[in-house]
């Protein structure tokens, strides 16, 4: 797997179809400050991002239709040779009686895991999918200043006819067992998230932990820069 499509690969890990936050009357909108890994802390990882992402959608909550506009912040990090990644994504966290309505804070291990992987290689490679997702364990990690349960998965990743995914490394008839490592954290008004993963032929677990353990929010992005 080259750079290139190393980082399209991670870096296009989406969250369309992710709705924001949802107030009683009009149009609601919110925006999230950025989070990012510094380029000291990155281990040789390559940076895409992070980068705005707008959603507009229009969301059901209470059986009242609603419009909202959500500006999201979302950065990849990928050390191709070895075809490990961690996606870091920072989203509002709004709420309305106490309760979150952006329907990704709702979501935890598989249900999280699927809506964000699944969709975002879907759109990367095409017909690229994980599944049998299970979990294994769970590994503490001081993120922001806090320790932080992080929950350790296997799957596997259904490479399609992807040609370009066939190079990973575990590769059989078209699928790759991988470990995926999933974090959320609630900092000042956002919620960041952050899905980490490599085959399984592949040690970097340390890697992956030291990685979610640098995570800084908020951060200032340059206007003409996409790397924090």
């Amino acid at each position: 797997m080259n750079r290139r499509r190393a980082l399209t690969l991670i870096g296009t890990v989406g969250l369309a179809g992710v709705a924001g936050c949802v107030g009683e009357n009009g149009e609601v909108t919110a925006t999230a400050a950025p989070a990012a890994i510094p380029a000291g802390e990155r281990q040789g990882y390559e940076a895409n991002g992070p980068e705005p992402m707008e959603i507009n959608e229009t969301v059901e909550i209470a059986g009242v239709s609603r419009d909202v506009s959500v500006s999201t912040w979302s950065a990849a990090y990928a050390a191709p040779e070895s075809q490990t990644g961690v996606f870091l994504v920072s989203t509002p966290d709004k709420k309305v009686g106490g309760i979150s309505v952006n329907p990704l804070t709702r979501l935890s291990g598989a249900d999280l895991i699927v809506r964000v992987i699944n969709q975002g290689l879907g759109q990367a490679g095409g017909d690229m999918a994980v599944e049998s997702i299970e979990q294994e364990t769970e590994i503490t990690a001081s993120v922001l200043g806090e320790d932080r349960t992080i929950p350790v998965f296997s799957g596997v990743l259904d490479i399609g006819s992807n040609g370009s995914a066939s190079e990973i490394e575990g590769a059989e008839n078209g699928e790759v067992p991988i470990k995926l490592y999933v974090l959320s954290v609630s900092h000042e008004s956002d919620v960041l998230l952050a899905v980490g993963f490599h085959p399984e032929s592949v040690s970097a677990s340390e890697e992956i932990t030291s990685l979610m353990e640098a995570i800084e929010h908020p951060v200032e992005v340059d206007a003409g820069s996409t790397s924090a």
